[in-house]
């Protein structure tokens, strides 16, 4: 994937497709802060997140083979995110109780 010009707005819901080795991992993985632009900068919004790190900059990716943690119950490694943002434990229940009523 070269020269990516991508604008998403809040809310919007966005897909990449495109064949296997195209790049769309590697561009997700550089929006999280796991990989390094070679060139051209990453904005959210105004602000320009090359420099921080992956937990600095307010983004999640969900990784296709699973990374969970297995010390933890399904509970808490659905929950750990929240928990990182210091939510109250109600606010960890009421998110909590929106996903699973997603799954039914």
């Amino acid at each position: 994937m070269n020269h990516v010009s991508l604008r998403v707005e809040e809310g919007q819901l966005v897909t990449l497709l495109g064949p296997s080795g195209c790049g769309k991992t590697t561009l997700l993985r550089m929006i999280a802060g796991f990989e390094d632009p070679t060139q051209g900068d990453i904005f959210f919004g105004e602000r320009c997140v090359n420099d921080v790190p992956p937990n600095g900059r307010n983004a999640a990716m969900v990784f296709q083979s699973y990374a969970i943690f297995p010390h933890l119950d399904v509970f808490e490694n659905i929950v750990f995110g929240l928990r990182l943002k210091r939510l109250s434990d109600m606010e960890i229940g009421q998110r909590m109780t929106k996903v699973l009523e997603l799954t039914v």
